[in-house]
């Protein structure tokens, strides 16, 4: 099995597309095109790296690419909704106070009075930015909350350390 922790998430299959076994993806770099640059490229639940071609840019950041060995609508409707990552040695060393998104998974997450608010889940953007998904330890329940500078003013992946200010209800 992978250990995906020496790997950086680099954009997601959205869902397929046509009948040939097409998929649309979503980059998450900041420049969209260098996704490609980062081949191989290892899909959520996976462990076979994977060459991904591109067929058709769609608009900056979502491509339509080819996958080999996904020949069909069915076996590329298994693959959305999947995480794309790519090796993290593949990536520029990142100053003390950078980190990439994928790191941000599994940080336990605090208030400013050191209460323990909950754990990232997950990391997501459905188009209008990134989105923590934050499981609360207090009753269970997963919130989505957009992930800026205001919310979240301190962040400390080494420690795996996140302080917020929580939403109001």
């Amino acid at each position: 099995m992978t250990n995906f922790d020496s790997f950086v998430v680099v954009g997601q299959i959205i869902k397929s597309f046509g009948v040939q076994g097409q998929v649309k993806i979503l980059s998450f770099c900041q420049n969209p095109l260098s996704i490609f640059d980062y081949n191989p490229i290892l899909i959520e639940s996976t462990n076979a790296p994977i060459f991904l071609s591109l067929h058709k840019v769609i608009k900056d950041d979502l491509f339509i690419v080819c996958i080999p060995h996904v020949e069909n609508k069915n076996s590329a409707d298994r693959l959305s909704r999947k995480s794309l990552y790519a090796d993290r040695q593949k990536f520029p060393y990142l100053s003390n106070q950078e980190f990439y998104f994928s790191d941000l998974e599994g940080c336990i997450v605090y208030t400013f009075a050191e209460k323990i608010f909950g754990k990232v889940k997950g990391i997501h953007n459905f188009g209008a930015g990134e989105l923590l998904e934050i499981l609360k330890f207090e009753d269970g329940k997963s919130l989505l909350i957009h992930f800026n500078e205001e919310t979240f003013p301190k962040v400390n992946v080494e420690s795996k350390k996140i302080v917020i200010i929580p939403p109001t209800e």
